[in-house]
């Protein structure tokens, strides 16, 4: 009798066991999902300190259990993942081994930003190192692979600004990578592979559209702003233009005069030409007006600094100053 007890028992704890492992749920500690960060690599111990953490866990060392017979730890995703309370072991380990629950990361890189910029974005949106980002948009072998121009130092300018979504994880080097195949995909191999420019290389379009894109407030503007710049660098004026220095000077604030004066390969004020690369990423819009420009005489605007974005364009110097002259009672007007 004893021993038919005794075996009745290792019976039930054999069913029972594995029912208690796999198929009861979870405490419901409560009634609002948790998100669950997966780090790549995550082990199937440090998972269950993650969901133990987040109180979805009756026993670590059940889920434990779940985890390594169901092969868990081969199957996760790095990322966010939605994990409803009251969940059995076997229903969590589904979820995190899927992407159905897996939340969507999405980081928008708005035109105009530099690349240091963007390393904060990545940072900020994605959780990103932004110095590993900034590394892999600054190592020219990798991007040259990608097709960037030869002549491109770094990624400045070819990490094309949009709006990028990731289903599970993100990580620096991706996200440089389709960035700039974004970028070639749109800009080189569809709007100046189709154009007729034939006096720009594809290094100069980037490089000037940059520039058309820090000085346009108004899209309206693009491509008159773009004509001015091409007609200056026709006659071998210098392009004199306030956004290249400032990114020289490393500046996120309005540059003054002094510093205008100060040396440097991207004073536009001191140098004849082009700056040596972008400075900052151009969306398609400014990339098409530097290829269609606005057909003028204009080789100088000024900001119309009256709230509306605009400018004042002329042909000559003399009435170039009575423009600046015009923005200057604009300000002063209240």
């Amino acid at each position: 009798m004893k021993r038919r007890l005794i075996t009745i028992a290792i019976l039930a704890v054999a069913i029972l066991a594995p029912y208690y492992i796999f198929f009861v749920r979870n405490p419901l500690s409560s009634i609002k999902e948790e998100v669950v960060t997966i780090p790549k690599g995550t082990g199937v111990n440090a998972l269950a300190d993650s969901l133990n953490a987040h109180h979805l866990l009756r026993s670590r060392w059940s889920f434990q259990i779940a985890a390594r017979i169901l092969g868990t730890a081969k199957k996760l995703h790095a990322g966010l993942f939605r994990i409803q309370p009251g969940l059995s072991n076997s229903q969590i380990c589904r979820r995190l081994s899927g992407a159905e629950y897996a939340l969507i990361l999405q980081a928008t890189f708005p035109e105009g930003i530099t690349m240091y910029r963007a390393a904060s974005i990545a940072r900020d949106k994605l959780g990103l190192d932004s110095a590993i980002f900034l590394r892999f948009a600054t190592d020219t072998a990798f991007l040259h692979s990608l097709g960037i121009p030869p002549e491109a130092k770094t990624g400045e300018g070819y990490l094309f600004p949009d709006t990028y979504e990731f289903l599970l994880s993100a990580d620096p080097r991706g996200l440089v990578e389709r960035m700039v195949k974004r970028w070639k995909k749109i800009v080189a191999d569809s709007l100046y592979a189709q154009s007729e420019e034939e006096n720009l290389s594809l290094h100069e379009l980037m490089t000037i559209a940059s520039i058309v894109e820090a000085e346009a407030r108004r899209a309206q503007e693009r491509d008159t702003i773009a004509g001015v710049y091409l007609n200056r660098l026709r006659i071998g004026m210098k392009l004199d233009a306030d956004p290249a220095v400032a990114y020289g000077l490393h500046l996120t604030r309005p540059i003054t005069h002094d510093e205008l004066l100060k040396p440097g390969p991207y004073n536009s004020y001191m140098n004849v030409g082009l700056p040596p690369g972008p400075i900052c990423s151009p969306g398609a819009a400014s990339v098409w007006a530097v290829l269609h420009p606005a057909k003028h005489p204009y080789l100088y605007f000024v900001a119309r600094r009256d709230g509306s974005g605009g400018h004042y364009f002329s042909k000559t110097l003399a009435e170039q100053d009575r423009k600046i002259n015009i923005a200057r009672s604009n300000a002063d007007t209240p």
